[in-house]
């Protein structure tokens, strides 16, 4: 019995002496608690780290900027220009006339017997009014006077005279057989404005010579022609106005007759705006 003892004894003190095995599990501290070298880490430690307060907003980093700041940085920057209000378009410059159309043109209206003379070149490119080569028409055919006379273009004065004499005058013989026309009233021709006497928008026709409004016209005798809207008027001058607005498009491009729009109640517009096509524009 006693040596049994003894032997527990041994074993246990054997036991004591020994070192844990190598292979024995060491715990190890959480990331969170690990230490600098040289620093004792402390309890409090072990929570989370407060986060930095953002800088003020009128400071100005030069790190990267991520999210909707990197987005922006990526765009390119725009000219100072362009934060101000759009500038308007500018005007076109004033067009030239061919030469040899121009001649043809010139000699085309005296042949016809037209009564004009040749002005100086109207310039207003500021503006985008002009006319490169203008005449100043007074009379339209012999003995037809235009009441005052109009500056505008040769072409322009060419139409007016050949719809007089193909147009105006036979209609007027059906119309009013025991009178003769004698003058066109002249409400503008050349005049530097936009359209409709606008203060913004396109340039209009009248600023470039292309353009003759007619107010009245006169005969030898009687009351003259007064224009005005007569869509339903059933008398001879009805059917006269309606009879030369309608063939004024073959002649010119654009022709607004009275009562066409609010603009155009007291006088029948003509002008020879070129279009895409050959697109004529008739009302």
């Amino acid at each position: 019995m006693l040596h049994r003892v003894f032997f527990l004894l041994a074993s246990f003190l054997m036991i004591s002496a020994a070192e844990p095995p190598p292979d024995v599990p060491v715990p190890q501290p959480k990331p969170d608690q690990q230490t600098v070298p040289g620093e004792t880490q402390k309890p409090s430690e072990t929570q989370k780290p407060t986060p930095k307060p953002a800088p003020p907003q009128s400071e100005k980093s030069s790190e990267p900027v991520h999210g909707e700041d990197e987005k922006k940085s990526s765009e390119p920057s725009k000219p100072v220009e362009e934060t101000a209000k759009p500038e308007e378009e500018q005007p076109e410059p004033v067009k030239e006339e061919d030469p040899a159309a121009l001649q043809a043109c010139l000699g085309a209206l005296k042949e016809i017997g037209a009564g004009f003379k040749t002005l100086a070149p109207i310039r207003d490119e500021d503006a985008g009014c002009g006319i490169a080569s203008p005449i100043e028409l007074s009379e339209i055919l012999p003995g037809i006077k235009l009441e005052p006379a109009g500056t505008m273009r040769c072409e322009a004065a060419l139409a007016l005279s050949r719809w007089t004499k193909d147009m105006m005058l036979p209609a007027a013989n059906l119309a009013f057989p025991d009178r003769k026309v004698a003058a066109i009233a002249n409400a503008s021709t050349y005049v530097c404005r936009n359209r409709n006497s606008a203060e913004n928008g396109k340039i209009s026709e009248h600023a470039k010579g292309n353009a003759v409004d007619i107010s009245t016209i006169a005969f030898d005798k009687g009351e003259p022609l007064v224009m005005k809207p007569r869509t339903e008027d059933g008398t001879p001058e009805g059917a006269f106005q309606r009879t030369i607005t309608a063939a004024a498009c073959l002649f010119f491009r654009t022709v607004l007759s009275p009562g066409s729009d609010a603009t155009h109640q007291d006088h029948l517009h003509l002008d020879v705006l070129e279009r895409k096509g050959d697109f004529l524009y008739c009302r």
